[in-house]
């Protein structure tokens, strides 16, 4: 019996002792310390942004090309980034920034981490909150812009006009 408690209040130490030692072969790098550690980074493309209008009746409409100062709409950007097979270096994390401005005073700005791992693409969404819309009137403009490496151009516009309530 003696034997058999010593055994069993020694048992815990050896365990944790061998778990420790086989930590460092089991605790392989991750993908992206892989990756991170390959070389200089390849560029992405910055393919599209599509940006609507969440309305609570209709769901996603389109962007309209006017709008009237103090309307509730929230506004959704889909803002499209890729890697090309054809890129020299490694994947690693490129940053999406999405602006809105009127006049030059930014209303609105967020950024946002873009990482493809392997040839193709992948969506960012933004959502820009209607309180964060310029109110007063004139042309606003919604810019997507990405971190460098980038294959140009490097950034996506689009506009609308905001007009004075009657």
């Amino acid at each position: 019996m003696r034997f058999a408690s010593s055994t069993v209040s020694f048992m815990p130490r050896r365990l944790f002792a061998a778990a420790a030692l086989c930590l460092p072969l089991f605790a392989a790098p991750t993908l992206s310390r892989a990756q991170d550690s390959e070389g200089p980074p390849a560029p992405y493309d910055l393919v599209s942004m599509d940006c609507g209008e969440l309305d609570k009746e209709s769901g996603l409409r389109p962007l309209r090309p006017s709008h009237t100062a103090g309307d509730d709409l929230d506004i959704l950007c889909k803002v499209t980034v890729a890697l090309s097979d054809k890129s020299p270096g490694s994947p690693k994390a490129h940053t999406v920034k999405l602006s809105v401005q009127q006049g030059g005073k930014t209303t609105f700005e967020q950024a946002r981490d873009a990482r493809v791992l392997t040839p193709g693409k992948r969506v960012v969404l933004f959502v820009v909150p209607a309180e964060k819309l310029p109110t007063e009137a004139g042309k606003v403009q919604i810019r997507a812009e990405l971190s460098k490496p980038v294959n140009k151009p490097g950034f996506k516009e689009v506009g609308f006009e905001l007009v004075a309530e009657d």
